[in-house]
């Protein structure tokens, strides 16, 4: 074997084991984010027990809870986000009782073809992911392909916290 392409391949199989390795841990990140927003079955976040009986694990067994952060009612609110078409914007309702969404609603305000589509696809998918969770730990990112839309949701959500701070 010629001793002067050994450091070249050294270095070539390292490259290839580092790039290789790059693309598992990105691809294992993305796992983790969609098996966090889609858990089937429902996976409760603080005890890491699984509930089979399809009831959401926030609702399975409610913790002991002190004063609540926020008051209870319905809020609205329009949350803006920014996309390849322009600034877009979504409607935003909520019901909360004891800081949990009871029940949320969206309602569409594209300004473009795609705008249009993807938040339609996420009124169709969002509400498994917020009802029975307490507002304060709903931050959605991706739902069901929709990445941006979150967002606008994320930010009529917030709006919505600050007016039902008690």
């Amino acid at each position: 074997m010629d001793q002067s392409k050994t450091p070249v391949r050294v270095i070539a199989i390292a490259a290839v084991v580092l790039i290789g390795g790059g693309a598992i841990a990105y691809a294992l990140m993305g796992k983790k984010t969609e098996v966090t927003q889609n858990p089937s079955p429902v996976t409760s976040q603080t005890t890491g027990t699984q509930d089979t009986s399809g009831t959401p694990a926030s609702q399975a067994s409610a913790p002991a809870t002190s004063a609540s952060t926020y008051k209870d009612g319905t809020y609205s609110a329009t949350g803006s986000y920014m996309s390849p078409g322009g600034n877009e914007q979504i409607g935003v309702t909520v019901t909360l009782k004891n800081d949990v969404i009871t029940s949320a609603s969206v309602t569409p305000k594209p300004v473009s073809e795609d705008g249009a589509r993807f938040q339609d696809i996420f009124a169709s998918n969002f509400k498994q992911y917020v009802i029975g969770k307490d507002i304060s730990s709903v931050k959605l990112t991706t739902v069901s392909g929709s990445s941006l839309t979150p967002g606008g949701f994320n930010d009529a959500l917030a709006q919505i916290e600050a007016k039902a701070k008690s």
